[in-house]
């Protein structure tokens, strides 16, 4: 388990129970922004949000599982506030809980009024709640503390693929028997630029193209069933894959012969060896693979730098370019970035 921000009584009266040891492998309090940022292996968005809970709870189920691989009922729990201070703090007074299982992601969140208690009843309420999370996520029977706010809580059962994806016993929730057409991404969101690109693609090729998010990718904690689900939802109209392939290299292996859709700025993250640990032989050995696994990309024109940039643009290693069919400027141009939309209006006004 990790508790940030408050709560964190609730760990020594989990331990003060004989046995203790039986049930909890590992407590962290990761309080300072540091100390969160190297738990989570990236830097939050917010240190008190739903999404950082449920990351920590993701990091701390991992943790879990290294400790005690031979346990199918472990769970990971993270807890992140922002509760009354010494200082006068703009916004609400919150609490979000999560639980990760390998079957089920759980997530509580709760606004506390703010003025309505000292910082003390306010670490005690949050405390009875991590209690009473923790009892019902172990099967003992539970009340929880009576608040008169209203707790709100969302849960997603995982369907067996997805649970197996995120142990790791399989590679991805399809497993193709003929050559797919992937197109690999975070799509969070899919925007018009990408609906463009799947139906240019789509004429194209002659067959359909399928979403491909990885679960996992470097130095991010793995994406957690209620995320998935919410990919799932947006992309609904399009077939989607989850896999455990954040490098092309293993996507490849994952769809062997596939063509992939990718941008200029994905083929140039390819062709650097800063990708492969500075290696220049791990990137030229990963290219060799794209070959050897009969792979293709069809490779759209993106923004790279401030720079429209086609294929025919870039200094490519031969053999990766080999691989490559562009798409001109002319035929297609979107100039849409997820992480723009995601920043919202401002991302796109100028410095």
């Amino acid at each position: 388990m990790a508790i940030s921000g408050g709560g964190s009584q609730a760990i020594s009266e989990l331990l003060a129970v004989p046995g203790a040891s039986a049930t909890v492998l590992e407590a962290s309090v990761p309080y300072h922004e540091a100390a969160l940022t190297r738990y989570l292996g990236q830097v939050p968005d917010s240190a008190a949000s739903a999404v950082t809970a449920r990351n920590l709870a993701m990091v701390s189920w991992l943790r879990a599982k290294n400790i005690a691989n031979d346990h199918d009922d472990i769970f990971g729990l993270g807890v992140v506030c922002a509760l009354s201070t010494n200082r006068d703090r703009r916004g609400e007074n919150r609490c979000f809980i999560s639980i990760q299982s390998a079957y089920q992601t759980n997530e509580i969140s709760v606004v506390l009024n703010k003025g309505d208690r000292q910082r003390h009843e306010e670490e005690r309420l949050v405390a009875d709640l991590i209690l009473h999370y923790v009892a019902e996520s172990c099967g003992v029977e539970s009340t929880p503390p009576t608040l008169p706010e209203t707790l709100e809580e969302r849960q997603h059962q995982a369907s067996d693929s997805w649970s197996a994806l995120l142990v790791g016993n399989i590679k991805a929730t399809h497993v193709a028997h003929e050559p797919l057409t992937v197109f690999p991404g975070a799509f969070n969101p899919l925007h018009q630029g990408h609906s463009k690109m799947i139906s240019y693609a789509e004429n194209l090729l002659g067959r359909k193209v399928n979403l491909e998010i990885s679960i996992r990718n470097v130095d991010k904690p793995p994406i957690d069933f209620l995320e998935m689900q919410s990919r799932q939802e947006q992309l609904d109209a399009h077939p989607v894959i989850f896999s455990n392939a954040p490098t092309f290299a293993e996507k490849a292996r994952t769809f062997p012969r596939c063509c992939f859709i990718v941008g200029t700025d994905t083929l140039l993250r390819i062709a650097d060896k800063k990708y492969y640990g500075n290696s220049e032989e791990q990137m030229v050995s990963a290219i060799n693979e794209l070959h050897e696994l009969e792979c293709r990309m069809l490779v759209f024109g993106r923004l790279v730098a401030g720079q429209f940039q086609e294929l025919d643009d870039l200094a490519l290693p031969k053999r990766l370019k080999e691989l490559c069919t562009g798409v001109v400027e002319e035929d297609f141009r979107q100039d849409i970035s997820s992480t723009k939309l995601r920043e919202g209006p401002k991302a796109f006004l100028p410095d």
